[in-house]
């Protein structure tokens, strides 16, 4: 039979029972351990078998165990942040059919209107419950990941058991993962990273180290974490590297840094480099993770000072297509498109129609647009350049403008905006929003209030631009060109 992400699960419980599995600022637990809280949470779930399960935890132990509950149940999770503002929240896993949600006592006031399984921090483990069945299924989803479509409605990923395996025995071959390994779970759970982190590391027989939040956002306290529990691979966005750059030295255990989620620049990693190896990885969630990587090292820039993405990993082809889906020449710019076992299921949401972005190119294989532009160097290393819609990176998160704008026209003070991304001189992008105000006593501190409820504070704009009228060209689309520029220096908090 195929392996699912349980049985690969299960085989590491079986073949090592007493190892470490997952390390929080509470508590250790072994594989073995691990394996019998997550048929504890089986045996107290509302639904006999659901098919989608909301997860909305403080990240640890139990949320670790949350996650491999559903898998084992046969149905795939939905993990939302519990800061995730309310109204998107709520609009995802309604969206996504959950049939009950996984929560803690301090979260279950959010989500009042679904049927809920409250954990407690002391869970009872009944070391007499027989093993619960297996129902996982190689050709089942195991998780919906959170996305949007360019016009900024909320849409699922749904990633299948098969890719997860496939992509856990790829990150230990191209990183030589082992059971010496302690990988740190850093990233947010709506991100694909968290995926690499919790997947790369138990189904490989590692250790997965997850520090409170509190320690997460404070680089002492996470450096210190870091050192304690003799962590050796950090996963990240590049403005974590950049802060860990900034370092005097490196917790000694590290061996491996790996960037992923935007352009990773030679400032970022300078000092880096002279400490670890430093990999910059590529590949959009509907591709499992990732889809390329590349080991960096001094000297080995683009011009513009930047890493190439690398080369493909996961068994997953990538080509450079034009809009005629055919190859362009090696050097030529073309949307970067992508092939093999590693990609998602299929979409879920109400708004799963809105974005067709998996087509069968002449020889009937399936491929997935990405969106992204980019070109193949004569070494066959690929380079990513820029989106071709609405979306951008900020502070390492996917946000699309769109998105932004319709939570914008929420507030009863907007007649109409756009929302326009700029670079600043470290190359960090940031947001401007072009405001038309309904009137002259137009207050920005209710138009920012209403938008906190449908988006998280990376995604409101830095800096807001009253208009009189939005400037459109003779089609009547507004122009960007016309708009007036907002610089940044780069410094600024």
């Amino acid at each position: 039979m195929e392996p699912t992400i349980y049985s690969r699960f299960k085989e590491l419980v079986n073949n090592d029972p007493d190892h470490p599995a997952v390390i929080d600022e509470r508590t250790c637990v072994t594989y073995a351990g691990l394996d019998r809280l997550v048929d504890t949470f089986i045996a107290r779930f509302p639904s006999f078998i659901p098919a989608r399960v909301g997860v909305v935890m403080d990240h640890g132990v139990e949320m670790t165990a949350a996650l491999l509950a559903v898998i084992k149940s046969g149905a795939a999770f939905v993990a939302v942040e519990p800061d995730f503002p309310p109204g998107r929240l709520v609009t995802f896993l309604v969206e996504n059919g959950v049939d009950f949600v996984i929560t803690q006592e301090r979260y279950a006031s959010m989500l009042n209107d679904f049927k809920r399984l409250i954990i407690g921090n002391d869970v009872f483990v009944d070391t007499a419950l027989h093993p619960l069945p297996d129902r996982s299924r190689a050709d089942r989803p195991a998780y919906i990941m959170y996305t949007s479509t360019p016009e900024g409605y909320p849409l699922g990923v749904a990633v299948g058991n098969r890719q997860v395996v496939h992509f856990a025995d790829a990150f230990r071959r191209t990183y030589n993962i082992s059971t010496d390994d302690i990988l740190l779970q850093f990233s947010a759970c709506i991100m694909n990273i968290f995926i690499q982190e919790v997947f790369g590391s138990l189904l490989n027989g590692a250790v997965l180290a997850i520090p409170s939040a509190a320690t997460r956002n404070d680089l002492d306290a996470l450096v210190k974490f870091i050192d304690d529990q003799y962590v050796t691979v950090v996963s990240g966005f590049p403005f974590l590297m950049m802060e860990l750059n900034n370092l005097e030295a490196l917790p000694m255990t590290l061996r491996l840094l790996i960037s992923s989620g935007d352009i990773l620049r030679e400032a970022y990693i300078g000092r880096l480099l002279e400490q670890v190896p430093v990999y910059n990885t590529y590949g959009p969630a509907e591709a499992t993770v990732s889809a390329t990587c590349h080991c960096c090292s001094p000297g080995y820039t683009l011009p513009d000072g930047t890493f190439p993405i690398g080369k493909p990993m996961n068994s997953t082809e990538v080509m450079i297509l034009d809009e005629t889906l055919h190859e362009v020449p090696v050097g030529c710019e073309g949307e970067i498109c992508l092939v093999g076992d590693g990609l998602a299921d299929y979409y879920t949401g109400d708004h799963r129609a809105d974005l067709k972005p998996f087509v069968t190119i002449d020889d009937g294989r399936r491929v997935f647009r990405t969106g992204d532009i980019g070109f193949m160097l004569s070494d066959g290393n690929f380079v990513y350049q820029h989106r071709k819609d609405c979306e951008v990176n900020i502070l390492g998160k996917k946000v699309v403008t769109g998105e932004v704008e319709r939570a914008m026209k929420k507030s009863d003070e907007v007649e109409d905006c756009v929302v326009v991304h700029y670079v600043d001189e470290q190359g960090a992008a940031y947001l401007v929003a072009y405001v038309v105000p309904k009137s002259g006593s137009f207050r920005l501190s209710w138009v920012k209030n209403k938008m906190a409820q449908y988006l998280p504070a990376y995604m409101i704009p830095e800096f807001f631009v009253l208009l009189k009228s939005l400037p459109t060209d003779a089609a009547g689309v507004v122009n960007p060109q016309a708009l007036p520029v907002v610089l940044k220096d780069g410094k600024a908090s």
